[in-house]
């Protein structure tokens, strides 16, 4: 690592957009970047080493409700491209994702939370 300290902010501000629509982004959002996931294989003697198999990635984030969106339309849906901008330059990507898991709505709050996975979620380092 260099010895640059970085200056700007590291948490915090998220927006959010589901097939470059907008939507609020409250309490938070969090994702995992998709990859090979290693599990350790083990005989009865010995640690043997790994097997690598691939794992999806995902999105989720809680989200204020819209007047002019239902977030019933988003129960089931796929072919999804999900783009989440943090405060600290990262830009994660899911492409083609699907929405899994029931989508609950909090009407004192308005929100819902959203999860969205892929084969292909990534993150990237905007300046």
């Amino acid at each position: 690592m260099s010895g640059t300290v970085y200056r700007g902010p590291l948490a915090g501000l998220a927006t959010l957009s589901i097939n470059g629509d907008t939507w609020n982004v409250v309490g938070e959002a969090q994702y995992q970047p998709s990859g090979n996931a290693n599990e350790t294989l083990k005989g009865q003697s010995a640690v043997e080493g790994f097997s690598a198999m691939p794992g999806q990635g995902f999105i989720q984030a809680t989200l204020r409700m819209r007047r002019d969106r239902k977030v019933g339309s988003l129960q089931g849906a796929s072919g999804l491209t999900v783009v989440l901008t943090l405060a600290n330059g990262v830009v994660v990507t899911c492409v083609n994702g699907w929405q899994t898991e029931e989508l609950n709505v909090n009407t004192q709050e308005g929100t819902f939370e959203l999860h969205v996975e892929s084969d292909t979620v990534t993150e990237d380092i905007v300046s």
